[in-house]
């Protein structure tokens, strides 16, 4: 210690534990600094969270595309026409994907004059139904042949009665199988000119003829 000035030993001690002290203290800081930092996004985190839940806030939810997708497939119909020997024929609406025993279910069922063997060997039960299409149950005494396992497609225009088949006479109205089987016998020895004809050759009458205007043609 220098006698002289024995304050300098005192600034020089007091200097190094001040020196001493601040060495400690920084690295303290700088780890309560971080831990602050990490307290604070945590915090805002949490608070983001809390109001984007709460009840009176809006939340928006990304939905799947795939699942609206599905959602909307299971939302469309399809219209097809069910005639032949079923309780109730007619033109039903169904969900897309339905299959043929779903359309005959919706008219009722087969009805007593239902021919079970044609039934079982010209319509595909378990097909897939598809828009406008036509299913035809075979009755009893109806010989006319269509596609087996499948059912009769609609026609897109007037029906042709020269080249139109049993089952797609049979849906014209006032003409059941006994009908569209001597139209077929007929137009087999002659064809239509007209659809006139069926009345002057003796097949329909007047009333069911002015039914068939634009829905049949011969042309």
């Amino acid at each position: 210690m220098d006698s002289s000035a024995p304050w300098r030993e005192l600034e020089t001690d007091t200097a190094d534990g001040e020196a001493a002290r601040n060495g400690h203290v920084r690295p303290l800081m700088w780890a309560a600094g971080i831990a602050l930092a990490a307290i604070l996004v945590v915090g805002s985190i949490a608070v983001v969270l809390l109001v984007g839940t709460r009840p009176s806030g809006r939340l928006d939810v990304v939905s799947d595309p795939s699942a609206s997708a599905y959602s909307e497939a299971s939302r469309q119909m399809i219209v097809v026409d069910v005639s032949g020997a079923v309780l109730r024929p007619g033109i039903y609406s169904l969900p897309a994907g339905s299959r043929v025993a779903d359309a005959i279910a919706a008219a009722g069922g087969y009805s007593p004059d239902v021919d079970p063997r044609q039934a079982e060997s010209r319509l595909n039960l378990a097909a897939k139904l598809v828009d406008a299409q036509l299913i035809v149950v075979p009755r009893r005494g109806d010989t006319a042949s269509g596609p087996a396992g499948s059912a009769v497609p609609a026609p897109s225009g007037p029906i042709n009665i020269n080249t139109a088949s049993p089952e797609q006479l049979d849906t014209l109205p006032g003409i059941g199988p006994a009908t569209a089987a001597k139209i077929v016998a007929a137009r087999d020895q002659k064809p239509f000119a007209t659809i006139d004809e069926l009345v002057t050759r003796k097949i329909v009458t007047a009333s069911v003829l002015a039914k068939l205007r634009g829905l049949a043609t011969a042309g």
